[in-house]
């Protein structure tokens, strides 16, 4: 797999499973490497790593949702069709994964085992008094400090910063430009995880089952935005509750099959 879109932080020589992990706006693939010592053994767990971000900085970022997972699908194509598969995405992470599963419906190619959506609202209830995007450099990065998303080490270097600043710009645009256009609802079942101190509106957490087939679960948790960060564990368990769910599923179904 030789392609700088996907970070491997768990590699098991049997895996059953690939988790696809898509960081927030402001982050990168290695939010999810304390990730490795929490989940199943059996998982195999890949970061997304876009352009403009950690080790790709120099690269030119994507700036709409439809030029990232344009480029994302030629890269995860080769990787869909020899095990099962999971997306899970963090705020503009579930967005990026969200649109991502609709690409792979629509153009009849395997759909992950389970869409884990985190701390986002359905896309379509959006609204943005004053897009990140439009800010001057100045008015962003004290937003940047504001949102507490960002790495202090980078915030704190001018230099760093003024390097990592198109992919971060970049990353706003992604949510601030995308409008939803899809024929058909999205059949993949779907948890979505929120935290009970977030900004984000309970109606529009709950939105997302507009336009998803399968009854969604929805669970609360403690924190705000970055529960990612604050409940780690819990997160993690809950995600991992969701993979050992899809072994069970699978076991049940090769037990019938050998019965008939």
């Amino acid at each position: 797999m030789n392609t700088p879109w996907f970070i491997h932080f768990s590699r098991p020589q049997r895996s059953r499973l690939r988790l696809f992990c898509f960081p927030y706006a402001g982050g990168n693939a290695h939010i999810f490497r304390a990730w490795a010592e929490q989940l199943p053994p059996w998982v195999e767990l890949i970061g997304v790593q876009s352009p403009g971000k950690g080790s790709r900085a120099l690269e030119r970022p994507c700036t709409t949702v439809s030029e990232m997972t344009g480029k994302l699908m030629l890269a995860l194509e080769p990787l869909l069709h020899d095990k099962p598969f999971a997306f899970f995405g963090h705020s503009n992470g579930a967005l990026i994964s969200f649109e991502l599963s609709c690409m792979l419906q629509e153009r009849g190619l395997p759909l992950p085992r389970q869409l884990l959506l985190s701390a986002s609202p359905a896309p379509w209830t959006r609204e943005f008094e004053q897009p990140y995007s439009a800010m001057s450099d100045e008015e962003f990065k004290a937003a940047l400090q504001d949102l507490n998303g960002t790495p202090q080490e980078i915030l704190a270097n001018r230099e760093l910063l003024d390097l990592f600043l198109p992919g971060l710009r970049a990353d706003f645009s992604l949510s601030e430009t995308y409008v939803y256009a899809r024929a058909r609802k999205l059949s993949v079942p779907t948890s979505v995880f929120y935290g009970e101190h977030d900004e984000i509106e309970e109606h529009q957490v709950h939105a997302w089952q507009e336009e998803i087939e399968p009854p969604i679960r929805f669970d609360r948790l403690p924190g705000g935005h970055f529960f990612i960060h604050s409940h780690l564990e819990l997160l993690t368990a809950m995600v991992g509750s969701r993979l050992r769910e899809l072994e069970v599923q699978d076991r049940a179904s090769r037990s019938l099959e050998s019965v008939a």
